[in-house]
């Protein structure tokens, strides 16, 4: 009868043991998932609502925005094939979310050749820096020379 018992609790441990580790999984994919959504800020509160606790709102009284959009693209993306088209808007997008890290711009949105980030009080960004998106939007100028003078 022990061991039976013994057999027992080891199977309900090592099913309780699987399913801790899926449900940390989850929690992790989940919070990544948040983060690359929404500001770490936003996350962070979120995170520590209770359970069926309305989402908060935020307004922001001063906000700086950037906003870029590629002219000339549609004349350039009619020379290239779709794949070199997606691989330069990812390479530049991509520079320009570096910028946002090192200049900690906050990327709002992009739509199209469009490139929307900014900041904000709190929860959209930790610091409200103006000068910090005019530095990120003068970077992001300098980005796309640098691009156009490797075409040559």
């Amino acid at each position: 009868l022990c061991l039976f018992l013994a057999h027992d609790e080891e199977n309900s441990s090592r099913r309780q043991f699987k399913a801790q580790k899926v449900l940390d999984w989850t929690e992790t994919r989940t919070t990544v998932i948040l983060d690359t959504l929404m500001p770490h800020l936003v996350v962070d509160a979120v995170a520590k609502l209770p359970p069926n606790a309305p989402w908060p709102t935020n307004s922001y009284r001063h906000a700086t925005l950037a906003q870029s959009a590629l002219c000339g693209l549609n004349a350039f993306a009619s020379t290239k094939s779709p794949a070199q088209v997606v691989q330069f808007m990812s390479d530049l997008f991509g520079a320009y979310d570096k910028l946002g890290d090192i200049h900690k711009v906050y990327k709002v949105e992009t739509v199209g050749d469009a490139y929307i980030a900014g900041v904000a009080e709190r929860p959209l960004t930790p610091e409200n820096s103006p000068v910090g998106v005019i530095v990120f939007a003068l970077d992001m100028v300098r980005v796309v020379d640098e691009w156009a003078k490797g075409l040559g």
